[in-house]
């Protein structure tokens, strides 16, 4: 019943494709799962899909109409805007320099090109991950967005805002993100960058998700300051709870917690690390299932037994470190990945 209630409706005009004018009234309703339009006698119900292809068009930062399947739709803007967010990686849209422009590459790697962009909606700046379909299988950008929309709602992990598609490429659009200058972190900016990260593999855990590349290169920082990661091309969601891949996640962020201490040391081989810092990495990067700590004992260690969660994420108050512990390369367990 819940799939059946309408979210919204409005009046539009509608044209077909061997036609120019918007001559006919109609009304467009959608629920959870199909739009439907109102036109005369007759109801033309479409599924919303990612198989949905739709094209914007935008004019003097309004939207103006859309199209899809042979439809052209004209109605005002704030009831497009509606529409559009409740399609937003629901479907598949095509055209994206009529939503997007200014484009600038920041980073080529791997299969995906990084990218920022303008919206012409709202003039805000975006980041954009862009993949060749001829490098990536469209399953797995399927995949990855099944998880972005699933996690849409917490505040570590990238925001998924759009989703386009054109003759050779897929667009990842996500809330702007900047990268984390790692060198001249305070012991309360590595506090706050670590909680986040395991806050981040708490909720990946409690969605039997496994992301693969937990490094520094996948953790970038909002405007708020929190810390988000990104990286779900290297996510998978499994089939049950999987206690040695949970391990791995857990292990990865010790390694992370070792390299951001590393960069702001005077000696990489010996790290003075504050409250307690050595016994949450050596309780992290342990090996042996029985002896590694889990994720709640991570999140409840004395090492954030100080920290201030109610002041802004990165910008932590100064705290006095009751405890001075060093680590150094001969005491790990476990080879740091420097892959980051």
């Amino acid at each position: 019943m819940i799939d059946m209630e309408i979210i919204h409706s409005f009046q539009c005009l509608i044209s077909f494709q061997q036609s120019d004018q918007y001559s006919n009234q109609a009304r467009l309703q959608f629920t959870q799962n199909k739009i439907n339009l109102l036109l005369n006698t007759q109801c033309y119900e479409i599924d919303i899909s990612l198989k949905l292809m739709l094209k914007w068009k935008c004019q003097e930062n309004k939207l103006i109409s859309l199209h899809f399947q042979q439809i052209n739709i004209q109605a005002g803007n704030e009831d497009l805007l509606i529409l559009k967010k409740h399609l937003d990686c629901k479907a598949t849209y095509v055209g994206i320099r009529e939503i997007y422009d200014n484009v600038i590459i920041i980073q080529q790697s791997g299969i995906a090109k990084t990218c920022t962009l303008k919206s012409k909606l709202d003039e805000k700046m975006y980041f954009c991950k862009c993949y060749k379909k001829q490098q990536v299988e469209k399953y797995k950008i399927y995949e990855q967005l099944f998880i972005l929309r699933k996690l849409v709602d917490f505040k570590n992990v990238a925001r998924i805002i759009d989703f386009f598609e054109s003759s050779n490429s897929y667009y990842l659009i996500f809330e702007e993100m900047s990268r984390v200058h790692y060198h001249g972190l305070s012991h309360e900016d590595i506090q706050s960058m670590m909680f986040d990260i395991l806050c981040c593999i708490k909720v990946l855990i409690s969605n039997r998700i496994f992301h693969s590349q937990i490094t520094l290169q996948n953790i970038l920082i909002d405007k708020e300051q929190n810390c988000r990661l990104i990286g779900f091309d290297h996510a998978e969601q499994l089939t049950e709870e999987n206690a040695i891949l949970n391990s791995l996640m857990l292990n990865m962020a010790g390694n992370a917690m070792i390299k951001l201490y590393q960069y702001n040391s005077v000696s990489k081989d010996s790290m003075s690390i504050p409250d307690y810092g050595n016994s949450l990495v050596q309780g992290l990067i342990q090996t042996k299932l029985d002896q590694q700590i889990n994720i709640e004992q991570a999140l409840s260690h004395e090492y954030f037994e100080y920290f201030d969660y109610n002041s802004s994420p990165m910008k932590q108050q100064q705290i006095v470190p009751k405890l001075k512990s060093f680590i150094t390369q001969q005491s790990l367990s476990s080879q740091i990945d420097s892959n980051i």
